[in-house]
């Protein structure tokens, strides 16, 4: 009882803070020794601190000290590897940046070169700070492919780095002795969109994501939903045409050989090649896709063919997930869904005949980084938790010196 009355005063300083003692002990309604004894506690650990009084305005009498959540007690390190390069985020634990990096990486130099850049994007951050905000870390990474979340293992990233069964958990983990958190960076995005965007005020919604690759994440009853293979919402796999099944598509997903962003700048391309027109000047000076469009305005007739192509295509795609999973909303984040938005909708609402709601992201490509940080708070807020549990004050919760022993390096999302 002790330990549940010690985190419940801790969650409220954190979620509501700054409160005095006497706050606690009338929304607790715990007596004001104990809420005393329990703070005094929270304060041994560093987790509290005392933030001096409160001005009495019409009060008389004593003013009360007003306490508040530490958020330099620890750091949680965010990053996302992407086709391009990795980016990383250090947050203090009320998700104030304090460090950003970006390194590029080289795709033809294999995973291992990927690895080695994300070490290189981290290390910095872990080699500087001293007491609890070093004790207290966590990792939380966002990357492509399918996730074995609970051992954090990449299982596969066909569609960029050709990983297979990459244990990208357990090495950050004995690298750094710091707890790793590893998860499809899509359903990452999809806790940033929660929490931040879009899927504020829904219970179930989901975001499709297209660039490179396409993907799709899931938020059922408040939680990111993986599936038993943690392959839900793998829809670039999906097949919207049966004459397609068979044919050759780089090993690739069905779907996203046909829409994914470097696919359709080819189909563009292509385009301008074999067929007379505007579009090859247009291409000069303009993306692909909004060179397309251009040109279908100007009555290009091909090029109006291909951008009706990928609109359907996509809303087709978009109406099947709608069917699977009865969202209330339904978040795009890429830029052909920018571009053809309208087009995508209408198809979408010709189908669909039940009210779901279809609207572009307006969290940008910071989505992944703000989801992996969303992710690795809330898990090194359940370790502060199991800290409480322990006898001895000031416990860390980041380094392996002070993990428990029955507490997995890799934690889950």
């Amino acid at each position: 009882m002790k330990t549940m009355n010690t985190v419940g005063l801790l969650t409220l300083l954190r979620e509501h803070g700054p409160l005095s003692r006497s706050d606690l002990a009338r929304i607790t309604r715990l007596s004001k020794p104990t809420v005393s004894e329990q703070v005094t506690d929270l304060i041994s650990r560093g987790l509290v601190v005392e933030t001096g009084a409160k001005k009495p305005g019409s009060q008389r009498g004593k003013k009360p000290t007003m306490l508040q959540f530490n958020e330099d007690c620890g750091r949680v390190i965010a990053a996302r590897i992407s086709s391009t390069g990795v980016q990383v985020w250090e947050a203090r634990l009320d998700g104030t940046l304090t460090h950003q990096a970006v390194l590029p990486i080289h795709l033809e130099l294999g995973p291992g070169d990927v690895i080695q850049t994300l070490k290189d994007a981290i290390r910095p951050l872990l080699n500087h700070g001293s007491g609890d905000a070093a004790r207290r870390r966590l990792i939380s990474i966002a990357t492509p492919g399918l996730v074995d979340v609970r051992n954090g293992i990449v299982l596969e990233t066909d569609n960029i780095f050709g990983w297979r069964n990459v244990a990208l958990g357990a090495d950050l983990n004995w690298e750094f002795g710091v707890p790793v958190v590893v998860d499809n960076d899509v359903n990452l995005a999809v806790l940033a969109e929660a929490r931040f965007g879009g899927g504020q005020d829904q219970h179930s919604f989901a975001l499709i994501q297209l660039d490179t690759g396409i993907g799709l994440g899931v938020y059922l009853n408040g939680a990111a939903y993986h599936g038993q293979h943690w392959a839900a919402g793998e829809i670039a796999h999906m097949v919207l045409d049966p004459a397609s099944i068979g044919s050759p598509t780089g090993g690739r997903g069905h779907l996203e050989s046909a829409v994914a962003m470097d696919r359709v700048t080819e189909r563009v391309l292509q385009l301008a090649l074999a067929t007379p027109g505007p579009l090859a000047g247009l291409l000069k000076r303009m993306p692909p896709v909004e060179a397309l469009l251009e040109a279908e305005s100007q009555g290009h007739a091909p090029a109006g063919e291909l951008a009706r192509e990928l609109a359907e295509t996509l809303g087709v795609a978009i109406v099947n997930v709608s069917a699977c999973y009865d969202p209330g909303k339904i978040i795009l984040l890429g830029p052909l869904f920018t571009s053809l938005f309208g087009r995508i909708r209408t198809v979408f609402e010709s189908i669909i005949r039940w009210p779901v709601k279809l609207e572009l992201s307006s969290l940008g490509e910071d989505v992944f980084l703000r989801g992996a940080l969303v992710a690795g708070l809330a898990r090194i807020f359940d370790r502060m938790d199991l800290e409480l549990e322990n006898p001895a004050p000031a416990g860390g919760v980041g380094g392996t010196s002070a993990q428990p022993k029955e507490e997995p390096a890799i934690e889950q999302a």
